[in-house]
């Protein structure tokens, strides 16, 4: 349960999991099997850093939204997936639109335009580009 209080917040430093041993009074290898263990458990998804887009500059951030033939899901998501400046991409279903993806940019206009430029590469008609009115607190849940 330390280790996992500790992998939630890693130190920005060259060792992380050795500092994290360190204060724990543990080895590193301790560390990196128990957050090893907690990933294949799926106690853990992840890790990654959380960024602040905003704060990096980047205050436009649209949510393209498009109608995909169930059929095209898959080619069109992993195509928007790996496109430059995508953050995120995934597929709701129970919506009008099933298929979601976030770009940030510096400014609207060239956000728009690289969100265009996207979905003109797979030729869907129906999407709608949504921007955020304001922007709610972001925080993760920790033990």
């Amino acid at each position: 349960m330390e280790v996992l209080k500790q992998v939630q917040r890693l130190p920005v430093t060259p060792t992380p999991f050795k500092d994290i041993a360190d204060k724990l009074n543990v080895s590193e290898d301790d560390v990196l099997k128990a957050s090893e263990d907690m990933l294949a458990r799926g106690i853990i998804r992840r890790f990654g850093p959380s960024i602040s887009h905003r704060k990096l500059g980047y205050g436009s951030n649209p949510m393209t939204v498009l109608k995909v033939p169930e059929e095209r899901l898959d080619e069109i998501g992993e195509f928007i997936a790996s496109q430059e400046g995508v953050t995120h991409c995934y597929h709701r279903s129970g919506w009008d639109y099933n298929l979601f993806f976030m770009i940030h940019g510096k400014d609207r206009e060239s956000a728009f335009e690289r969100a265009h430029e996207i979905i003109s590469k797979v030729n869907i008609k129906d999407y709608k580009l949504l921007l955020s009115i304001r922007e709610f607190k972001k925080t993760s849940f920790e033990i």
